[in-house]
């Protein structure tokens, strides 16, 4: 039987951004409770420095909390029955790993139906970035509502960043470079606060005015929403309770309990200033 390390992994896309960084607070809160500390590796986006750290986490450490960037799981990249769980993204995969998180499809569902009452109609969409494509959940969630709705789903109103530079520039640029093209846009959905930061950015500098002329909701909940001017609407995802289920699945795992491989965490709509 191997010897426990009481060390667990920990893999984020980047450690640039609030949503993860309140994540791996949480985490290595609940980690020190149990006697384990944390190994945090950021893969800064990239699927191979990702898959790097799966085989060297898998050497050193008890099991791993993955937030993965990656479309497809291979199942050569850590030993067999290694203890492994997934936070936020699930690539697909032929073994049954554990993943907690929330329903994104929804939570977009509803974020947009309420912007869609607020009378807005042509609404850009920001889903963020990941390594590795796979389907966007949120822009699922982004279409069905519009159906339901009435209206046509238009994918140039869709404005997918590519990663090459921080969300704050690219955000930006593509706000721009949309607003400029397209006069009637009346509301803005981002991945995240920062994101959306750089949105209202991007409106002020065109002259326009959120919420008078183009309303904002975001994700995250973070101190980025209720720092900007005017505060921001956001999706609080609930980072403490994914990072409690998350460590509380793992630590089953390794124990050899019988764990769910789907735990989903309720998400909540803030309404603030830039949707009123």
């Amino acid at each position: 039987m191997k010897m426990s390390n009481k060390v667990i992994g920990m893999i984020v896309p980047t450690t640039d951004n609030s949503f993860f960084s309140s994540l791996t607070h949480y985490v290595e809160l609940i980690l020190d409770k149990n006697s384990y500390k944390l190994f945090v590796c950021d893969s800064n986006n990239n699927s191979e420095r990702e898959k790097e750290y799966l085989k060297l986490l898998s050497t050193c450490c008890d099991g791993i909390i993955d937030v993965s960037g990656l479309s497809e799981f291979n199942e050569n990249l850590i030993p067999n029955d290694f203890p492994i769980v997934f936070v936020d993204r699930k690539p697909s995969s032929s073994k049954s790993i554990p993943w907690i998180g929330n329903d994104d499809e929804k939570a977009m569902y509803e974020a947009t139906s309420y912007i869609l009452g607020k009378n807005c109609k042509n609404i850009l969409l920001l889903p963020g970035f990941i390594a590795e494509y796979q389907e966007s959940p949120r822009v699922m969630g982004y279409k069905k509502a519009l159906m339901d709705n009435g209206i046509v789903f238009d994918d140039s109103y869709v404005l997918n960043r590519k990663g090459l530079h921080s969300s704050e520039v690219e955000t930006q640029d593509l706000v721009m470079k949309a607003l400029s093209e397209n006069k009637d846009v009346d509301a803005i959905i981002t991945s995240s606060d920062r994101a959306a930061f750089s949105a209202m950015n991007a409106i002020g500098k065109l002259g326009y005015y959120a919420p008078e002329d183009i309303k904002l909701i975001s994700f995250d909940n973070s101190p980025y929403s209720t720092l900007s001017s005017p505060s921001i609407t956001s999706i609080d995802r609930n980072p403490k309770a994914i990072a409690a289920k998350a460590v509380e699945v793992l630590l089953d795992r390794m124990n050899g309990k019988e764990v769910n491989i789907t735990n989903m965490i309720e998400v909540s709509l803030v309404i603030r200033d830039s949707t009123r």
